[in-house]
């Protein structure tokens, strides 16, 4: 070995020595960056499918609500149809103590089983205050509680699904204080931030009056209920009354319905008359009614249906003028071959009960443009590059100077993940028919998953906050 080739080894030696350091190094911070992406992605995951859980619970918490306000729909509708039928009995109790027409009457025209119904009927003189007040009870439950509990669930569900992400996050690292605040002021090194949101203009508000939502629902719930239906028969005697008119006979009609007028007021009218056929030469066979039994209960403003026929303000007796004669001056009933009890309506009406209340209370549904579409959304989490274990961060690893420092992630950049979730609706079995369901917030169907991040937001997620 020559003297000019003594030390070249060291050179070399040193050389390799400061690659296998520098190796050793990368690798470690390479090592702990994925580690870090690996858990971050995984925390953002987990808050984003409870973001979404969050949604689901607030659009089957509206399905619930909008069921509740049905279910109080036909509970109030029972009420009226109540409260009808008590001022009903309490008028038929009057015109029996009249004798007007007599019970034995009824019973002799009609059968004993109708004279008895007729002796015997009795009603507490209190129940129409008593079931007006339960009625104004559920109104206040319809409009001040459950219509106000969705209007908070709609304006607090973007708050609400934003907390909920954040103490995921926060669980998921313990030794972080906190979480980067909303509007983006750092409190932390981990932060989130919305990517894309679909919660804005997914549900409406509507009113209960339209043809579609919480009015046919409420129809077709009440049509289950036989003491809402039509309580309307005809009993007719079986003798002959006048040779003149041989098929006609004396009937009892009993009348009563419960409806939800178009101004999503409930209504019931209940009545029952004797009409007993009578004949003379002016006009020949016709029918006079005696009004035996009458009740209304309905909103304060509310009408009756059309097709209740009644005057506003019916004689109290006919003493000082014939029936017929009054009905054909006064009235274009026909008492002739008609079906219906004019009078007993035209009393019903004029004592009528008026129920105060709001009437059908608004609801909320999902656009019908949307109700094909999941509700989804997407977020970015991003940790802080001095939280990592890095050489140049907070490792306890001595970290190296000048061109050796670690460049792969500056105290000003983060690691940053991308994650999306949706909430969708879907039947817990599929329907007997077959057929396909469009979202709708009147049934708890609504699921959580997560989505596909979608390319754009991926790249939105590593660019700058």
């Amino acid at each position: 070995m020559t003297p000019h080739q003594q030390g070249q080894a060291l050179v070399l030696g040193m050389l390799v020595a400061t690659l296998a350091a520098t190796s050793l190094v990368v690798l470690y911070n390479l090592g702990q960056t994925v580690e870090a992406r690996s858990r971050l992605t995984h925390a953002a995951d987990a808050a984003a499918y409870s973001g979404a859980l969050e949604q689901a619970r607030a659009l089957n918490g509206i399905a619930y609500i909008n069921r509740s306000q049905i279910a109080h729909q036909v509970a109030m509708a029972h009420l009226v149809t109540l409260g009808a039928s008590a001022q009903y009995i309490q008028a038929l109790q009057s015109q029996r103590n009249r004798a007007n027409p007599p019970a034995g009457l009824i019973a002799m025209l009609f059968g004993p089983e109708m004279g008895l119904a007729y002796q015997t009927a009795h009603a507490p003189a209190d129940a129409p205050v008593r079931l007006a007040r339960a009625f104004g009870q559920h109104d206040r439950i319809v409009h001040q509680v459950l219509e106000a509990a969705a209007r908070e669930i709609v304006a607090d569900l973007a708050a609400s699904r934003d907390r909920i992400m954040r103490r995921v996050l926060a669980a998921n690292y313990p030794d972080l204080a906190g979480i980067g605040l909303p509007d983006g002021t750092p409190s932390s090194p981990i932060s989130l931030r919305l990517l894309a949101d679909g919660w804005p203009g997914y549900t409406e508000r509507s009113p209960a009056t339209r043809k579609a939502g919480l009015r046919p629902a409420t129809e077709e719930a009440a049509g289950r209920y036989g003491f809402l239906g039509s309580r309307s028969q005809t009993r007719r005697n079986s003798w002959m009354v006048n040779p003149r008119c041989p098929l006609h006979r004396h009937e009892l009609r009993r009348r009563g319905s419960t409806w939800l007028g178009p101004d999503g007021r409930w209504g019931a009218l209940d009545t029952q008359s004797y009409h007993a056929l009578r004949s003379n030469r002016w006009i020949g066979c016709y029918y006079r009614e005696y009004a035996m039994g009458w009740g209304t209960a309905q909103g304060e403003k509310s009408k009756a249906p059309s097709d209740v026929e009644y005057v506003d303000e019916p004689p109290p007796d006919f003493s000082q003028e014939d029936f017929w004669r009054w009905v054909e001056h006064s009235t274009s009933w026909d008492i002739f071959s008609g079906a219906t009890n004019p009078m007993a309506n035209s009393y019903a009406m004029a004592s009528a009960q008026r129920w105060p209340g709001g009437g059908l209370p608004a609801y909320r549904e999902v656009v019908r443009a949307r109700a094909g579409d999941p509700l989804r959304f997407a977020v970015a989490v991003s940790l802080d590059s001095a939280a990592l274990k890095t050489t140049d961060s907070d490792s306890s690893v001595a970290a190296p100077a000048g061109v050796f420092r670690y460049a792969a992630l500056g105290r000003s950049s983060a690691v940053a993940v991308s994650s999306a979730a949706e909430t969708y609706f879907a039947r817990p079995e599929p329907r007997t028919d077959g057929r396909s369901e469009l979202a709708t917030l009147f049934r708890p169907y609504w699921q959580a998953r997560l989505s596909a991040v979608r390319p754009h937001e991926a790249l939105q997620a590593r660019g700058a906050p």
